[in-house]
C-alpha cells in the first residue's frame, strides 16, 4: 500500500533573493542534497519534518518590476527541520534540503499553453490556481475536491519536464500515487464486446475559455460532416428552465367540429360542400432540443450530437431538473443510473418510440451511448450562475487558448491602422498583469470583421465597451487615460478619434507602417549560408558575420549598450521601429510560440527561422531569414538602424 506523501507549496520572496538565484542556475535533474533557509510567519501547522515542498521563485519586489529570473515552480525538496515561533503569527525558521530542478521555472502561462488539458483539474491549487492572490509563503497542497487534483499539476509538471516523474520516483517510489492521473481529452475507455474491442470517447464535454476564443468553432470542427437531421442546439439564458430544454404543453391553435340539431337530432354542420369547423386553443406536448436530440438518438445508430451554448449563463440545476442523474454515464456510454419519466413526458415518448420500446422501457429514461452532448462556456460570465460541483464532475472540460493567429487583422482609426494581435497581446498582458485572471481577456475572434479590417465603430462601440465597461470599471488594467476628466462617453466627443489613439500610445502602440516587410513564411530559408554566401556584415566595426546572424549580433551590440534595460524594454524598443524592418525580427515566447503554431510547412524549418537567447531569464527569439538581393529586407534594415539613435552602424564588407 503506498504510504501517504504531504506536499506544501513554498514561494520564495524578497527576503529569500539569494536562494532564488542560487536555485535558479540549476538544470533539470536529481541533486546533489543542499540546503536553503526560509524565514516567515504563518507556518501550517501540518508543515512538519519529512514533508515535500515544491519551490516557486517568486519576486524580489511589490512593485511588479520584472525580476532578473522568470517567475515559477523551480525546485523540489524536503523539510529537514523547523524551528517555530511561539505563536503562528511569530517568525519561524524552515530548513528545506533541494533534491530536484526543473529544466526553467515554471509559471501560470506555461501550465495554460503548455497543458491545458490538464490545467482545469488543478485550478484552485495555491499559486497556480485562476483566482488565488494570496502572498502567504508556505500553503499546504490538498485533493479537496473540484480543481484541486494535485495528479493534474503533476502531469502538467511532468509534459513540461519530462524527467520530473522519473526523478521523484526514484526519491520515492510513493510519488506514483500522483502520477495515476489522465486529462479529459485522453480518457478513452476501452470495451470488450464478443470478439471485438471498440473504443468510446468522451460523451459529455465543456469548452471553456476567455470570450472570442473559438470554443463553438471547435465543437464545428469536431462534428464535420455530421449530418444536420442528428445535430440539436440550444443556448441557455437566465429564463432557460426545464420546459425550455425538455419540452412541455403548450397552448397551440387547432379545429372543432361544428354541430348542429335537425329533427332532434345531432348532425355535423356543412356548408354543402364541406364540413364546417371552429377554431380552437388547445394543448399540445411540444419537445425541446433535448427531447428531439433524445428520440433521434433512439432511431438512428449514427452519432447524434446535442450543443448548448454559453451553459453557464442559465441555471443548469433548475434546466436539467432530474435529468442531471442521467449524465452518470456507464463503461458503454449509457446512462449509469436511469429516472422515471413523468405521466406527461411517457406519454409523449410512448407515442414517439413506442410502449415498453428502448428509451422509455419500464417509463424509465435512459441516454444512450450515441447521444453525445457538447457545451461551451466564457469563463468571463462564470458569475451568472455558478455550477455546482456535483453537475461539473459530471462533464470533462477542455480549456480553448488564446492564439494570437489573426496577425493580418487591423484596427483602422481614422486612416492610421494598427494591429490587431499587436493590440490583443498588449491589451491581455495588462489584464492578466493588474487583475490575475485569464478570464476576461480578449479572444481571437471576440470581433469577426469583415475584410480582416476592424472598423473606427467597431472598435469603439464593442471593444473599447467591452474594456471599459467588463474589465476597467473597477480600476483594473491600465488601459485607458487616468486623468480625473476622463471617461467613456468622451470617446463620443468632436475629437474622440485622437482621444482614442492617446488610448494607442498609453499601450505603446504604434500605427502600423505600409513600407514594413511583411515575410513570405512560405519562400525558401537556408540557415547554413556561411557555405553559400561570401557577403559579410559588421556591426560597430567588430567581427564579420554572415546574414542569418544579423539580428542575433545586433542584439548582442545592443543589450551591450543598454545593459539596464527589462526584456520588455527591449522587445518593445525594437518592434516600435518605425521602417522597413521583418514582421518577426524580435519575438518573446508567446509570439514565438504564436508564429510556430500559425506557420504553415515543416515546423522543424520554421524553428530554425529564430535564434534563441536566454536573456535576464527570459527566452527572446531572433529572426534568421534575412535576403541581401536588391528585393531583400537586409538593406533597407541597416539605413533604419544607421540612422536610428542606438548608437549602432551597420556596415556590408
Amino acid at each position: 500500500m503506498n504510504k501517504s506523501i504531504v506536499i506544501a507549496s513554498l514561494r520564495l520572496g524578497k527576503t529569500s533573493v539569494d536562494a532564488i538565484k542560487n536555485l535558479n542556475k540549476y538544470k533539470s535533474g536529481i541533486l546533489e542534497p543542499f540546503s536553503i533557509s526560509v524565514v516567515c510567519t504563518q507556518v501550517p501547522q501540518e508543515l512538519c519534518e519529512g514533508v515535500y515542498v515544491i519551490i516557486w521563485l517568486g519576486s524580489d519586489n511589490s512593485k511588479g518590476i520584472p525580476t532578473e529570473w522568470k517567475q515559477g515552480y523551480k525546485a523540489f525538496g524536503r523539510v529537514k527541520s523547523i524551528i517555530r515561533g511561539k505563536s503562528y503569527n511569530d517568525e519561524s525558521t524552515t530548513i528545506v534540503d533541494i533534491l530536484y530542478a526543473f529544466e526553467e521555472s515554471i509559471n501560470r502561462l506555461d501550465f495554460l499553453k503548455k497543458a491545458s488539458e490538464a490545467y482545469y483539474d488543478c485550478s484552485a491549487l495555491p499559486i497556480i490556481g485562476l483566482d488565488d492572490h494570496s502572498n502567504q509563503t508556505i500553503r499546504m497542497l490538498q485533493n479537496n475536491g473540484e480543481r484541486y487534483d494535485i495528479g493534474a499539476m503533476f502531469y502538467a509538471l511532468n509534459s513540461m519536464d519530462q524527467s520530473f516523474m522519473a526523478s521523484l520516483l526514484k526519491l520515492d517510489k510513493n510519488f506514483n500515487q500522483f502520477f495515476q492521473y489522465i486529462p479529459p481529452s485522453k480518457r478513452i475507455v476501452s470495451i470488450q464486446k464478443e470478439k471485438n474491442t471498440e473504443y468510446s470517447s468522451l460523451r459529455q464535454i465543456i469548452y471553456y475559455g476567455a470570450p472570442g476564443t473559438g470554443k463553438s468553432h471547435k465543437i464545428k470542427e469536431q462534428l464535420g460532416d455530421v449530418l444536420k437531421e442528428n445535430v440539436f442546439r440550444t443556448t441557455f439564458h437566465p429564463d432557460s428552465d426545464y420546459s425550455t430544454f425538455v419540452g412541455a404543453y403548450k397552448p397551440t391553435k387547432g379545429k372543432k367540429p361544428l354541430y348542429g340539431l335537425n329533427g332532434g337530432l345531432t348532425v355535423r354542420l356543412n356548408d354543402g360542400k364541406d364540413n364546417l369547423e371552429e377554431d380552437i386553443i388547445t394543448y399540445k406536448f411540444i419537445p425541446q432540443a433535448f427531447l428531439n436530440a433524445y428520440i433521434r438518438a433512439y432511431q438512428t445508430d449514427e452519432n447524434v450530437y446535442l450543443i448548448i451554448e454559453e451553459i453557464n449563463r442559465g441555471n443548469c440545476a433548475q434546466i436539467f431538473g432530474d435529468l442531471f442523474q442521467l449524465l452518470d454515464r456507464d463503461i458503454t456510454g449509457k446512462s449509469e443510473y436511469t429516472i422515471k419519466a413523468d405521466a406527461d413526458l411517457k406519454t409523449f415518448l410512448e407515442e414517439k418510440l413506442g410502449e415498453d420500446k428502448p428509451g422509455i422501457k419500464g417509463g424509465e429514461l435512459c441516454l444512450p451511448s450515441n447521444l453525445y452532448i457538447y457545451a461551451t462556456m466564457n469563463t468571463s460570465d462564470q458569475s451568472l450562475f455558478p455550477i455546482d460541483s456535483a453537475f461539473k464532475r459530471r462533464w470533462d472540460w477542455e480549456y480553448e487558448p488564446i492564439k494570437y493567429k489573426n496577425t493580418d487583422w487591423v484596427i483602422d482609426i481614422d486612416g492610421l491602422k494598427y494591429s490587431w494581435s499587436n493590440f490583443q497581446k498588449e491589451v491581455n498582458t495588462r489584464i492578466l498583469r493588474n487583475t490575475g485572471s485569464e478570464d476576461k481577456m480578449l479572444g481571437d475572434y471576440f470581433v469577426n470583421p469583415p475584410a480582416k479590417v476592424i472598423s473606427y465603430n467597431l472598435f469603439r462601440n464593442k471593444i473599447l465597451f467591452y474594456l471599459w465597461n467588463d474589465v476597467c470599471k473597477d480600476g483594473d488594467a491600465d488601459i485607458f487615460p487616468t486623468g480625473d476628466d476622463f471617461s467613456f462617453s468622451r470617446l463620443y466627443d468632436e475629437d474622440c478619434k485622437q482621444l482614442i489613439i492617446s488610448v494607442m500610445d498609453k499601450l505603446n502602440l504604434k500605427p502600423i507602417d505600409g513600407d514594413d516587410i511583411e515575410d513570405n513564411e512560405d519562400d525558401a530559408f537556408e540557415d547554413d549560408d556561411n557555405k553559400s554566401s561570401s557577403i559579410r556584415y559588421s556591426i560597430n566595426e567588430g567581427v564579420s558575420f554572415q546574414k542569418t546572424n544579423l539580428a542575433s549580433e545586433l542584439f548582442k551590440e545592443y543589450i551591450k549598450l543598454y545593459p539596464d534595460l527589462s526584456v520588455e524594454e527591449v522587445i518593445s524598443n525594437w518592434k516600435n521601429l518605425e521602417g522597413k524592418k521583418p514582421k518577426h525580427l524580435i519575438e518573446d515566447e508567446i509570439g514565438y510560440s504564436t508564429f510556430i503554431q500559425n506557420s504553415k510547412g515543416d515546423r522543424n524549418k520554421n524553428e530554425r527561422r529564430f535564434e534563441k537567447f536566454d536573456y535576464k531569464g527570459q527566452k527572446v527569439y531572433l529572426w534568421k531569414g534575412w535576403g541581401d538581393g536588391p528585393q531583400g529586407n537586409i538593406l533597407p534594415f541597416m539605413e533604419l538602424i544607421n540612422k536610428s539613435n542606438w548608437g549602432i552602424t551597420i556596415k556590408r564588407v
